[in-house]
């Protein structure tokens, strides 16, 4: 009986069967052990402060791979300011085996490149203000002018240029505002509160003022609920008898 069944094609292929799933478990067993290089670790190197040939020389060192991306910062240039997994230390210990990813960021070894904004016949303290929103740092010149602190021109390494130059962050732009010398004319500030500002301009119509509105309205989505915004506030605001130069500023809030 046990011959017969021993010389069946069924038990020869069952024990076929059975020897490769025992081949496929071990060896399977076998790539996994060798995959995840079980039993071996490294102390997670310390890479922050590296720049990238530093942090690329440390890797091969410690036989890991690296994988960077990079942000603009204030920081120095080219240099690590996060990893992960985080550096092995005395009070954080981190491991990891080897030709396993790191993950770094650096700062971008290239500053941030900044769109210079419009300014030409802004006010001194708005041109300051939007110059220093966007990164840049204002140095004043003054020149004859019967406009007092209007911005006249902007330069950049002695050169004019035009709103939209593409600068390094924090680069340095030479402003030129007017003295208000020259007997420049003063002008009754209006009362622009409670009107539109189509009815502001209309106003304005006679007198060399700039108005800058501002709109403080979430219900103004379109431009008829633009039209139709009240102005609340103004800067300068209504005094009766009270002057400013020609030429001034004059910012407007407006409201729905």
């Amino acid at each position: 009986m046990w011959k017969k069944i021993k010389s069946s094609p069924f038990f020869r292929h069952a024990i076929l069967a059975l020897v490769t799933v025992v081949f496929l478990v071990f060896g399977t067993l076998m790539w996994l052990k060798s995959y995840t290089l079980h039993g071996e670790k490294i102390e997670t190197p310390n890479f922050m402060g590296l720049s990238l040939d530093e942090a690329n020389k440390l890797a091969v060192e410690n036989n890991l791979r690296l994988s960077v991306d990079s942000v603009f910062s204030s920081l120095p240039l080219n240099t690590v300011i996060l990893q992960n997994p985080v550096p092995f230390s005395d009070t954080t210990e981190s491991w990891v085996k080897s030709q396993r990813i790191v993950y770094l960021t650096l700062v971008r070894s290239t500053k941030q490149k900044i769109k210079l904004p419009s300014i030409i016949d802004n006010s001194k303290s708005l041109a300051s203000t939007k110059l220093t929103i966007a990164g840049l740092s204002p140095k004043w010149e003054y020149e004859a002018s019967p406009y007092k602190d209007v911005v006249l021109d902007v330069k950049y390494k002695g050169n004019s240029v035009k709103e939209g130059l593409l600068l390094e962050k924090e680069s340095t732009v030479t402003v030129v505002v007017g003295k208000g010398q020259g007997g420049a004319s003063q002008i009754l500030v209006p009362n622009l509160v409670g009107k539109t500002i189509s009815e502001a301009n209309l106003e304005l119509t006679n007198k060399n003022f700039l108005l800058v509105p501002v709109y403080n309205c979430q219900d103004c989505k379109t431009a008829s609920d633009s039209a139709s915004a009240i102005i609340e506030q103004q800067s300068p605001e209504f005094v009766e008898g009270f002057t400013i130069a020609e030429g001034s500023e004059i910012i407007i809030i407006l409201t729905k």
